[in-house]
């Protein structure tokens, strides 16, 4: 027989297991994989939660796709530039830095990895 308190310490501590690994799990964006013909030579690719750049022939960079000013997702690409939607903000391709605000921060460099023609992103 399971007494109150072993199944108020079991069911706590299974509550407790359950919250870290949600938290754990939060934030975490998924691989993306894209064809490096996909993405346009001076200009960007937004695929999900990334933005995978070619600011010259060859060259690829990959940043997150959320603008650290608020959060929203930066989707629209204007050439070398990608703008943030919500507040105007304009990051470079080249480094994610700001051409102009209200962003302070430029965009948060992704890991990039180049197998041949494919691009992986995490």
């Amino acid at each position: 027989m399971c007494s109150r308190r072993s199944f108020l310490v079991a069911t706590a501590t299974t509550a407790a297991g359950a919250l870290l690994a949600a938290c754990a799990n939060q934030g975490s964006e998924p691989n993306v994989t894209v064809d490096a013909a996909e993405v346009p030579v001076g200009s960007a690719l937004v695929v999900g939660e990334y933005i995978i750049t070619q600011p010259e022939e060859g060259v690829f960079h990959a940043f997150s796709a959320r603008c650290p000013h608020q959060g929203a997702k930066v989707s629209f690409v204007d050439g070398d530039k990608v703008v943030c939607p919500a507040h105007g903000s304009v990051f470079s391709i080249k480094d994610g830095a700001v051409i102009s605000g209200p962003s302070r921060d430029g965009l948060a460099a992704a890991k990039l990895s180049n197998k041949g023609t494919e691009l992986s992103v995490s």
